[in-house]
């Protein structure tokens, strides 16, 4: 038991200690560099002996080491060069100590100090070049060249002032005149080096700013030095010249020390071009060391008018550098706005909120949910109004999107009316709540500039990354897309946040673009043929062309290939191949059936068929091969092809009807149905959807509907042909109804070219029962 106290007591006092170290260390290097600052006042003072200049160069050394070894900054090894010159340079000052070099610069001066301090001013060249590569990737001019100014000012000054002067001495020999001033001018060379580092991109932590006041000790230290040996300072004592000296260890040692030190290469994003007061004063600074100059050698009235000048000429100029550059800074912010951020709305572009995602997610322990937001039936809006009218909607949702998700949430605009939405450190929970808000505020009255009020609702895909930083911006983006598709196909305005499951179907649809490519010419794309037949004399008008793909054993359902298709753009060649085979074999028919001498093929076109400027040429050149008549054709559109751009669609299906096509209306009663869009367009047949006829034997209200649509059409003038009539008991209510012309399982499911001759003659050699026939679902 009292080994276990014992245990138990020496653990406290570990995790005490522990705790204590945590709390201190932040704090530890400044007491550090303040019981440094001491000891140096005090030695300059000369109240203590001469071990103060090993004792601050040592103790720096061991502050060093100690901070390598526990803040083990990347890389390290140039730190490891600083902490061997500080070896170096103790031994080098014990030895000046002991021959007594300093001030000598006769023939009898000891150059054996000199042999151990030089080497180290190359090494810590080399310590700054391999921190300074560590902190920026490429070289930047215009911070090199601001070293550069530095650095020739302060070699002006330092070469009038204190070259020329000792060289010029008569009675003094040339290698310890050369040993004075050799020191300054290593120095200046550090001074380009430490300005480039200074003036380059990164954080500006306590370790960088102290291994920065301690480059610039060692600039200073040897300049006054060098003046003290030569005579200019003779009333200053060694103790007081040799402060500076003491302050480089102490900084750098203390810099090491820091915690910073760890984080001495994290870069910041801001470019390093950009002139900062700090380094306009640097160069204003520098640009008035030949005032410096001009004035050591004596002060009169027309030197001081000299002075006056090259200050003002110094002033004005670096005025006009800093104009410039603040011109062009404004000039590239304002590129750099409208390469990231959304023109109409303001709003981030994609690139910019994904690299944002991509730095919050890669952070250790943080986390982030993304939405995918998509304006309901917008389209409608901006096609039935004008763009102008679309664009004051995306600019009023936009403002609405910043209201109600404020930073440090971020807003972005994809392209048309889809945005994207940023959330930090947010789960599933918290997303769906700021979800359900941007869903009700959205979903509120937008009133345009000239008084109309319209009405639009979203629907919303959320995508929840984790704490390990596997997935990317896009994968989120990727993700929230596919959820967000899923609230339009459960009924829009709706949110939806992304499973497996979705991943899944993401994987699948990749998969089904990927190979769709090459279908056609693999021969995996076949035609199925549905006859259209005339009730009760079972004659067949025509067959509905309707593609299948069979992918070795398997067999692709028309409702996920045809989606990607017309997604991916590869609905425009499969869209052709369709065609191509269709009136290949209806030509067949006509030519070698005496009771198909009249059939024509009816085929699918999607919009992007439609839009294409090429379409009808490719429609008459198909014909034309075929030799076949432009009644030969009915080509099916959908409502939505005639409420999109009304100008384009009706264009298009006059260049249809010149070559004498017909135009069917698809699935109608299904979408937007309008009276005036079948009156504008130049259609000849509406084809009633099978979602009324399968309700026509006991649902009242289908009946009534189906009665309206043929009245309908027969007040426009419009033939009408029902779909999916699957019993006797539908087609006997549709001849009631007036409508004759039918296809549906009752007749035939779709066939394939081998079968649809035999299939033709069934349906002609009857003509009050039959039975049903059922190869495949009659779906497309």
């Amino acid at each position: 038991m009292p080994a276990q106290t014992e245990r138990a007591n020496t653990g406290d006092a570990g995790g005490l200690t522990h705790r204590l170290v945590a709390r201190i260390a932040p704090d530890l290097s400044w007491w550090v560099l303040g019981a440094f600052g001491l000891v140096i006042a005090l030695h300059a003072t000369g109240i203590v002996g001469p071990l103060a200049y090993p004792f601050v160069i040592l103790g720096g050394v061991a502050c060093g080491i100690v901070g390598l070894r526990r803040h083990r900054p990347e890389p390290a090894w140039p730190w490891w060069i600083l902490i061997g010159i500080g070896f170096l340079w103790t031994i080098a000052g014990v030895l000046r100590e002991a021959t007594g070099a300093t001030g000598d610069l006769t023939s009898s001066r000891s150059l054996l100090p000199d042999l151990f301090a030089l080497p180290g001013y190359l090494a810590f060249g080399v310590a700054l070049v391999g921190l300074l590569r560590t902190r920026t990737a490429t070289a930047d001019r215009d911070v090199i060249l601001d070293g550069l100014v530095l650095a020739a000012g302060a070699a002006l000054a330092v070469h009038e002032l204190l070259v020329i002067p000792t060289l010029g001495i008569s009675d003094g020999w040339v290698m310890a005149q050369l040993a004075v001033v050799i020191y300054p001018v290593a120095s200046i060379c550090l001074l380009i080096i430490a300005a480039r580092l200074a003036f380059s991109g990164g954080e500006r932590t306590p370790a960088f700013l102290l291994l920065l006041a301690g480059t610039a000790a060692l600039v200073v230290g040897d300049i006054v030095f060098a003046l003290g040996e030569v005579g200019h300072m003779s009333g200053a004592s060694q103790n007081l010249l040799e402060v500076p000296y003491l302050l480089v260890p102490a900084c750098i040692g203390c810099a090491l020390l820091h915690p910073s030190s760890a984080r001495f290469t994290t870069v910041r994003e801001e470019s390093p071009s950009d002139l900062s007061m700090a380094r306009r004063w640097v160069v204003g600074v520098s640009l008035v060391a030949p005032v410096v100059v001009l004035l050591s050698e004596g002060i009169t009235i027309s030197r001081l008018i000299s002075a006056a000048i090259c200050v003002a000429l110094a002033i004005t100029a670096v005025a006009r550098i800093v104009g410039l550059m603040r011109s062009q800074a404004e000039h590239q912010d304002e590129l750099t706005r409208r390469a990231t951020h959304d023109e109409l709305t303001g709003l981030p572009s994609r690139q910019l909120l994904s690299h944002r995602a991509d730095e919050l997610i890669n952070t250790p322990g943080r986390r982030a949910a993304m939405m995918f937001i998509d304006l309901d039936r917008f389209k409608l809006v901006n096609d039935s109004m004008g763009h102008a009218a679309g664009d004051e909607l995306l600019v009023q949702a936009a403002e609405r999107l910043r209201r109600v998700a404020p930073p440090p949430i971020m807003v972005g605009r994809v392209s048309g009316d889809e945005f994207l939405v940023l959330i930090p450190d947010c789960n599933t929970a918290g997303a769906l709540s700021v979800a359900e808000r941007i869903r009700s505020t959205l979903a509120e009255r937008y009133v345009l500039p000239d008084g109309i009020a319209v009405f639009t609702s979203a629907s919303i895909g959320i995508a929840v990354s984790g704490f390990d930083g596997t997935c990317d911006a896009n994968t989120m983006i990727r993700e929230a897309d596919a959820a967000m598709y899923r609230s339009k196909e459960t009924g829009r305005d709706a949110i939806t946040v992304f499973d497996t499951s979705m991943r899944e179907r993401i994987e699948r649809r990749v998969e089904i673009e990927r190979t769709l490519r090459t279908a056609i010419e693999r021969g995996e794309i076949g035609v199925a043929y549905q006859p259209v037949v005339s009730w009760p004399d079972g004659r067949v008008l025509g067959v509905e062309a309707l593609a299948r793909w069979t992918k070795g054993t398997e067999r692709v359902a028309p409702t996920e290939f045809i989606d990607v298709a017309e997604e991916s753009g590869l609905i425009i060649p499969l869209g052709a191949f369709v065609l191509d085979e269709a009136l290949r074999q209806v030509a067949w028919m006509r030519a070698n059936i005496p009771s198909a001498k009249d059939m024509y093929a009816s085929v699918n076109v999607s919009p992007r068929q439609l839009q294409s400027d090429d379409f009808a040429d490719i429609v008459a050149e198909t014909l034309h091969r075929h030799h076949l008549p432009g009644g030969a054709l009915f080509l099916e559109i959908t409502e939505s092809v005639m409420m999109g751009d009304t100008l384009a669609a009706a264009s298009a299906m006059t260049a249809l009807t010149s070559l004498d096509v017909r135009l069917s209306v698809d699935d109608f009663g299904t979408g937007f149905s309008s009276l005036s869009y079948l009156k504008r367009f130049p259609v000849d047949v509406v084809k009633i959807d099978r979602s009324f006829v399968s309700g026509l034997a006991h649902d009242e209200s289908d009946a009534s509907l189906v009665a309206a649509i043929i009245k309908m059409a027969n007040a426009l003038g419009l033939a009408t042909i029902a779909e999916g009539v699957e019993t006797h008991e539908q087609a006997r209510r549709l001849i009631e109804l007036g409508c004759t012309k039918m296809q549906g399982y009752l007749f035939s499911a779709p066939v394939p070219m081998g079968e649809l001759v035999e299939t033709v003659q069934a349906i002609g050699g009857r003509t009050t029962s039959f039975d049903r026939r059922r190869r495949c679902a009659p779906v497309r």
